[in-house]
């Protein structure tokens, strides 16, 4: 009697014509896309221009935003100030604004590593409010949660945005162009 090997006996089976049966692959689940999940705001630079009108901002460093497949939630509760220098008809501005409370949205998040956040404005809750001085004179506070509901926005809290992210770093920005343009650039980290 003698030892048949294994590729010697598969080739004997194939050639009888049986059929072999191997193990089916794993089905594997959509993976989420690398935006989802939990974020601390480490860069904020927006520059705005228009006739007669220039901004530009940064700041906001702290603010935490989770990303869902279907929401989002700003906590601006310990977050830096945000200061917009520019001027309008050439008069200087320096607002400083302060954020705090949290709002949360219904949104729409397409792609893996890169792709598109949007909110659905009109959908906003929660108690974020913004205190605003000019020049260091109060202008007083406003809610966020009312001006999102009135599809009145912030760039700090793009409606729309591309984003870009890797396993520690999400990019959201955005551009647009009209009677004006304006340039928005937010860097997160993950918590």
């Amino acid at each position: 009697m003698f030892a048949v090997s294994t590729r010697a006996a598969l080739a004997a089976a194939l050639a009888a014509g049986a059929a072999l049966a191997l193990p089916a692959a794993a089905s594997a689940a959509p993976a989420k896309p690398c935006a989802v999940g939990k974020w601390k705001l480490a860069q904020y630079k927006m520059g705005q221009r228009d006739e007669g009108y220039t901004a530009s901002a940064k700041g906001g460093e702290g603010i935490r935003l989770t990303v869902a497949k279907k929401s989002v939630r700003y906590d601006f509760n310990g977050s830096k100030r945000v200061v917009t220098k520019g001027s309008v008809a050439g008069d200087a501005y320096d607002l400083v604004s302060v954020y705090r409370g949290t709002l949360k949205a219904k949104s729409v998040l397409t792609g893996g590593r890169k792709g598109s956040l949007s909110l659905k404005a009109r959908s906003a809750t929660g108690d974020a409010k913004v205190s605003d001085t000019n020049m260091g004179v109060p202008l007083g506070s406003y809610s966020l949660v009312k001006n999102y509901r009135k599809a009145e926005t912030d760039p700090l809290v793009p409606v729309y945005a591309d984003f870009t992210c890797t396993a520690k770093t999400l990019k959201l920005t955005m551009e647009a162009d009209g009677a004006g343009t304006i340039d928005v650039a937010l860097v997160y980290r993950r918590v």
